[in-house]
């Protein structure tokens, strides 16, 4: 397949044909760049990371969940202004017959008139570039802005994701039924708003082939390298080996990956390692509140520094088994050096390969038996630390981020595009 290269060497700051002046850009994020505590708000950080260093950038913080007394940007990264906007969604039964009419529950749900009302000054500026976060919101907010070029991230390939639930067989019947009906839905929007933008970037180059169609380039999810890592700290009192899952229990792959993980993965490995310690960290762990008496599990929670749990395990356990995106999780123990056991799901679209820097394995048992190798296995263990952590040190580290997003930038602006018009 054909396609061109939107990440090239950027000339928009200095090559030719580059503009005289920085250009302004509007950003619109689905979630905070700041806490970096969970998988969205390290991505929305390289995103807007990068356009800040090549542009002037205004800030829209949409649907967002996070704490409304932290700044979302950065302290290092600096922004014109920002706002954060998260109008209450309409009731179910709106959103049901906006699915009727061809809209999936995510987009028909929402708001877009109190957000396009909260932001109409901003209508009226004119952008170099409206960089939206998600498909759903260039969908939501087409025609809001004036721009002379659009880019959207589809972070997470939708069609993929609903198709991996459903082959996974997740959720109940209702569930599955809605999904279903939202897969075909996704697939239409997602080729409209592609058609109706001057690029389109993803995580992966997976994800550019599954789209299959032209101006798509790719801006991984990246990790911050760990200004030092934690030394193991272990009870004396605890003889069992730690297998750490960590990710943000909110959404649904993530708690089914914790219930995988700890009502089939766990008891075929604690008969293999009897005093082995499921440790589930990360935010919104209520929902997995039944889970915390399983034996064997330990619910942890949101912690302070995950580098300090991630310290004492033995094992980082990726137990994904549908979603979308790559899965910052296993990006997170490279840096920390940490070996990993994933499935399959939960390690594509990273460019590794088995018995190399992963172990991947999807049934119960046979994750079982691979979490074993690793902790009873002291070369194996340090093999696979060593090749994640140098993968991690060439393609993951923030850098790459702002360098693909400074490519993007300068092909839609300075290489080529669509003509002025209204963003959509």
């Amino acid at each position: 397949m054909e396609r061109p290269d939107l990440a090239g060497e950027p000339r928009g700051a200095h090559g030719a044909g580059a503009p005289a002046q920085r250009p302004r850009i509007l950003a619109l994020l689905p979630d905070v760049a700041w806490p970096l505590d969970g998988g969205k708000r390290l991505r929305q950080s390289g995103n807007l990371r990068g356009l800040a260093a090549v542009g002037d950038v205004d800030l829209a913080v949409l649907f967002s969940t996070a704490p409304d007394d932290v700044p979302p940007v950065p302290p290092d990264v600096r922004v014109r202004e920002w706002r954060r906007i998260s109008p209450d969604p309409y009731r179910q039964v709106h959103a049901a017959v906006n699915l009727a009419r061809g809209l999936p529950v995510r987009i028909g749900a929402q708001r877009w008139d109190r957000i396009r009302g909260e932001l109409a000054d901003w209508s009226a500026r004119e952008y170099d570039l409206v960089w939206f976060g998600g498909m759903d919101l260039a969908h939501g907010l087409r025609g809001a802005f004036r721009a002379r070029r659009t880019v959207v991230d589809y972070d997470d390939i939708e069609t993929a994701a609903w198709q991996a639930y459903l082959d996974a067989g997740a959720g109940d019947r209702l569930e599955r039924l809605q999904r279903r009906i939202e897969l075909p839905l996704w697939g239409r929007i997602q080729t409209q708003v592609a058609a109706a933008t001057d690029a389109v970037v993803v995580c992966s180059h997976l994800d550019v082939d599954r789209l299959g169609a032209g101006h798509v380039a790719v801006i991984p999810n990246t990790y911050p390298e760990p200004a030092a890592r934690p030394r193991r700290d272990r009870s004396a009192a605890e003889t069992g080996p730690r297998v750490v899952v960590v990710a943000n229990w909110e959404t649904d792959a993530n708690a089914d990956s914790a219930r995988f993980a700890a009502t089939d993965v766990l008891p075929a490995l604690r008969r293999l390692l009897p005093g082995v310690r499921l440790r589930l960290v990360g935010r919104n762990a209520d929902r997995l509140a039944d889970l915390g008496g399983l034996p064997g599990v330990d619910l942890v929670g949101p912690v302070d520094d995950v580098g300090e749990e991630l310290a004492g395990a033995d094992v980082a356990l990726v137990p994904t088994r549908y979603g979308g995106g790559t899965r910052l999780k296993a990006i997170e123990a490279f840096a920390y050096e940490v070996p990993v056991v994933s499935t399959a799901l939960g390690c594509e679209g990273l460019g590794v390969r088995d018995d190399v820097q992963v172990l991947v394995r999807d049934e119960p048992e046979a994750i079982a038996e691979a979490v074993r190798r690793v902790v009873e296995d002291e070369p194996l263990r340090t093999r696979l630390v060593a090749a994640g952590t140098e993968h991690y040190r060439r393609h993951y580290r923030p850098q790459a981020a702002v360098e693909a997003v400074t490519a993007v930038v300068d092909h839609v602006l300075v290489a080529g595009g669509r003509g002025d018009r209204a963003a959509r």
